[in-house]
């Protein structure tokens, strides 16, 4: 399964409450900052759902 960030409600990393708490929880480095956004690299991704599970804006999910 795919990881999708819903731009919408992330609001970029400079808005997101936790300062892009999802790339710090990232251990395979699947998700990235691109330019203040978030960036996901699917062929990194373990489906660990730290991400998922820990986005302050719910703004991370699966396809």
């Amino acid at each position: 399964m795919a990881i999708i960030i819903d731009a919408d409600k992330c609001g970029h990393i400079q808005n997101c409450p936790g300062e892009g708490l999802c790339i710090k929880l990232c251990e395979t480095g699947a998700l990235t900052d691109v330019d203040g956004d978030v960036a996901v690299d699917d062929s990194k991704c373990d489906e660990c759902d730290l991400c998922i599970q820990n986005c302050p804006n719910q703004a991370i999910s699966k396809q």
